[in-house]
């Protein structure tokens, strides 16, 4: 038993450590490599007849006048050959005459088809500076609400398909929050842009919902009333994160519905401004929001980023004056004559939507308001002077840090600890082998997840989403807020568990494990304080917490204790 402790022990460690290696940010190209070969112009491919003797194979080079090469080493028994030729066309023809040859025709080159496939993701250089890519297999959003107070905002070609609120307008005399100026659709964009679909440029947190607020006019302009109004409207429909790709003077009433908003739980995001001076203007400037400064694609300060106190963090926000449209942030929006085209846009207000993208992914996996603005501070790759600085806050976004930081820190403490709780329950009843292996799995499982999946280089899919979530964070799948619905986040599920299937030899282990694993992630939520608990505040969340975690262990416990009697009862 203490040889599988350490072996077990062994692994677990191994695993959060692989996951811990130095990470670069990754680009679509090194998500998929496409086998490379060189262009091989002349060259016939031939499937003959199966099962060829040599003299057969060396009468057909004879007949044919071909010198004829295996594809590889292992295409003899298909009888797979390629041969260079001068004159393709005539060398096909004469294969396909001879009885001995089923097929012949020119070599065919084919590539990996990568992920995301829409056609101008090339030219989003943003995604690859933030690596979207990890956040895609984290979520990317979904069960999140995000508000985009702007323009507007228009279901564009490249938008169809995507979750959309019903939104409100709180400009006078329209009727609509549709988009009637560009702004908040290409905002909106850069946010949820529908992705792998085929079609035009990808987003930060493609399966988010994203609920269309028109607070500014056609002009681009609206009041501090109007955006503050649709703030509040915007909290009260549920929103989990808020974007306000705008500025302007200090404004009380503004940051007032800003800050009551981020006491509520919502993450609020706003653009630093775009004056290339000292001086963030309001909403960014409040201490609850996160400012947003711009850099380009050099990941430098934009020229007209607006730098000082109030800047938390810089995201891409573009530079076409030293880069052309090139260097802009290209997303789908409205072109102004009814139709839609594919534009490259600069400014701060570009910038902000790359951090409510990254806000709503590390939501969906499960983390409260708080816990999300400290992650992606702490995960930003640092800029300028060492710490914070005024050009950059706490340094440029680095969305698969801070997913890497989450999966680590959070799923991969929870799976190691819960793992070696659940071993030293049953090294302390001194369970056999046949049920200490799939209570520790169970509990390791229970609280982590494989957490490590979005951490490799595939495909984002479904299984991937819920296989590396621990259990505690399954509810937020459908909602986000369901996570933190306070008889989920109790005892109530492990210990029914454990009352029907703890008394079963087959069974039980996995209740008990499963009851260990609920209970760990209970306990972190509470040490961490990174589960917020409806209707629960002042630290009352906390104690919930605590005590249901507790109860899960008890349970365990008491789970363990029957697997033991009915052990020992069964070699008396």
């Amino acid at each position: 038993m203490r040889r599988l402790s350490t072996v077990l022990i062994l692994a677990i460690c191994a695993t959060v450590l692989w996951s811990m290696r130095p990470r670069g940010v990754r680009t679509a190209a090194e998500d998929i490599v496409p086998t490379v070969t060189e262009h091989q112009e002349g060259v016939l491919v031939l499937d003959l007849m199966d099962d060829l003797t040599p003299d057969q194979v060396a009468s057909l080079e004879a007949t044919l006048g071909m010198d004829l090469e295996l594809s590889t080493p292992f295409s003899a028994d298909e009888g797979l050959y390629r041969v260079k030729v001068s004159d393709l066309a005539a060398a096909e023809a004469a294969a396909e005459a001879n009885p001995l040859v089923e097929n012949a025709e020119p070599v065919r080159q084919f590539e990996a088809l990568g992920y995301p496939d829409d056609p101008m993701y090339d030219k989003q250089w943003n995604m690859a500076m933030i690596d979207a890519p990890t956040g895609w297999r984290a979520g990317g959003g979904k069960g999140v609400k995000v508000a985009v107070i702007d323009t507007g905002v228009s279901r564009v070609e490249d938008l169809q398909g995507i979750r959309m609120g019903e939104g409100a307008t709180f400009v006078p005399l329209t009727k609509t929050p549709e988009d009637d100026h560009g702004h908040g659709t290409h905002v909106a964009g850069t946010i949820a842009q529908a992705t792998n679909n085929g079609l035009g440029v990808v987003g930060v947190a493609p399966n988010v919902t994203i609920m269309p607020y028109k607070a500014l006019s056609a002009q681009g302009f609206g009041s501090s009333d109007w955006i503050a109004a649709a703030i509040d409207h915007a909290v009260d429909n549920g929103a989990d994160v808020i974007n306000l790709s705008l500025g302007g003077p200090y404004s009380e009433v503004l940051d007032k519905a800003a800050r009551d908003a981020a006491k509520k739980g919502v993450v609020v995001v706003a653009a630093a401004g775009n004056s290339g001076q000292r001086g963030v203007g309001s909403p960014a400037s409040a201490e609850e929001v996160i400012g947003v400064a711009a850099v380009g694609p050099e990941d430098t300060r934009a020229p007209y980023s607006t730098y000082g106190k109030g800047v938390d963090i810089a995201a891409p926000g573009g530079d076409t004056r030293n880069h052309g449209t090139d260097g802009g942030v290209l997303q789908d929006t409205i072109d102004g004559r009814g139709g839609h085209a594919y534009q490259a846009f600069q400014g701060t207000s570009m910038a902000t939507p790359h951090v409510a993208g990254a806000a709503a992914v590390l939501i969906g996996m499960g983390l409260d308001a708080e816990a999300t603005r400290d992650t992606l501070l702490s995960s930003a790759v640092d800029k300028g002077d060492a710490g914070w600085d005024e050009e950059y806050g706490y340094g440029r976004l680095d969305l698969g840090a801070a997913v890497t930081q989450t999966l680590v820190r959070r799923n991969g403490l929870q799976f190691l600890v819960g793992g070696l709780m659940a071993m030293g329950l049953a090294i302390l009843a001194s369970l056999k082998l046949s049920r200490t292996v799939p209570m520790v799995a169970a509990a390791a499982l229970t609280a982590g997840g494989f957490f490590f999946l979005p951490l490799l280089p595939i495909a984002p899919n479904a299984a991937i989403d819920l296989l590396s979530r621990d259990l505690l964070t399954w509810p937020a799948l459908l909602n986000a807020d369901l996570a933190h619905f306070p008889l989920w986040v109790s005892a109530l599920l492990p210990v029914a568990v454990a009352f029907v299937f703890g008394p079963s030899k087959r069974l039980g282990p996995l209740a008990a494990g499963v009851a260990v694993g609920f209970g760990t992630a209970l306990l972190y939520g509470a040490a961490a304080g990174t589960v917020d608990v409806w209707f629960l505040g002042l630290g009352l969340d906390k104690l919930w917490l605590g005590v249901n975690g507790t109860i899960c262990i008890l349970a365990a416990m008491s789970v363990v204790g029957l697997q033991k009697l009915d052990h020992d009862g069964a070699t008396a």
